[in-house]
Parts: C-alpha cells; sequence; structure tokens
C-alpha cells in the first residue's frame, strides 16, 4: 500500500517539476533565446516555430510565439464551423454529434470484442474511453469543447463504476471462500 502512496507522490512532484520548467522555459524572451541558440551553434532553434510574415519584437516570449504559430488555421476552421453550425438548429447539432460520438464508439467496441476477446463491459468501458478521445481531436458540429469534455467524463465514469462493482465482488467471494 505504501509502495502505490509513494509512487504516486513521487509521479506528482516529477510532474510538478516537469510543468514548472515547462513555465519558466515558455516565460523565455523567444529573440534573445533563439540569437542565443543560432550563436552556440545548436542542432536545433527555435525558427521553426515564427510564422510567416509576422514579426517577433523583443517582448514576446516563447509561449506567445507558440500560440501565434498554432492559432493560424485553426481560427479558419473554427469561424467555417461557427457560420455553418449557425444555420443548424441546436437540437439537430447535438443529435449529429451524439451519433458521431457513438459512431466511433461502435468501431472500437467491435475492435475490442473481435480482436481482444474482452468482457462486454470491459469492451465497452474501452471503447467509451477511446470513442471519447478520438472524438476530442475531430471537428465536430459543437464549437468548444464542453461536448468533448462532458463525453470523457461519461466513459472515465462508466470505467470508474465497472471497476468499483468487480472489486466489491472479488471482495464478497474472497471472504465467502
Amino acid at each position: 500500500m505504501w509502495w502505490t502512496v509513494a509512487s504516486l507522490f513521487f509521479l506528482a512532484v516529477v510532474l510538478a517539476i516537469i510543468f514548472l520548467v515547462c513555465q519558466k522555459a515558455l516565460a523565455l524572451p523567444f529573440r534573445a533565446t533563439n540569437d542565443y541558440l543560432h550563436k552556440e551553434g545548436a542542432p536545433l532553434s527555435l525558427d521553426f516555430l515564427i510564422p510567416g510574415g509576422v514579426y517577433i519584437d523583443e517582448k514576446k516570449t516563447i509561449g506567445e510565439v507558440v500560440r501565434l504559430r498554432f492559432a493560424g488555421p485553426r481560427d479558419r476552421l473554427e469561424s467555417s464551423i461557427r457560420k455553418i453550425s449557425k444555420i443548424i438548429p441546436l437540437e439537430y447539432r447535438l443529435l449529429g454529434t451524439t451519433v458521431f460520438y457513438l459512431f466511433w464508439v461502435l468501431l472500437f467496441l467491435v475492435f475490442f470484442r473481435l480482436f481482444t476477446w474482452a468482457r462486454y463491459t470491459t469492451a465497452l468501458g474501452m471503447a467509451l474511453f477511446f470513442g471519447a478521445v478520438v472524438y476530442l481531436f475531430m471537428p465536430d458540429m459543437l464549437v468548444g469543447r464542453i461536448d468533448d469534455a462532458v463525453f470523457l467524463i461519461l466513459s472515465l465514469a462508466f470505467c470508474g463504476t465497472v471497476l468499483r462493482q468487480r472489486r466489491r465482488k472479488r471482495a464478497t467471494v474472497h471472504r465467502e471462500g
């Protein structure tokens, strides 16, 4: 038991250190850091982060440049999806979103049942989770992350419920036997 607690504590400390190091690195000034890497002849510089046609002044941080680099094409896609989704009524968008998620769940359920011979509850739990993960990265009719979070939370809640019931069942079998 204490190994588990120690392992989780160590994992939390390592993740916190990684998070703080990344925050510190993203807060560095972009141009000074990139110039230093060029001066030292580093094998990797920050040039690939510079978006085309954008001037990077002395005050911009690495985090701001990263946001500039990866925000461009997504904005166009989101704006076009928003324009299209305004035409469709909310009920149909919700129905389409749910059907799209359940389509991915069905595909994963068939895969897990056919190729892993998992139990139905195990296959359904994994299918719900992996369907939510795939749905998270696919464009959908509802703009935003609320529906993605709902599907992920529901799938994790289902998996947690199934695991809790199995533990209770095993505990009662071990007590009786």
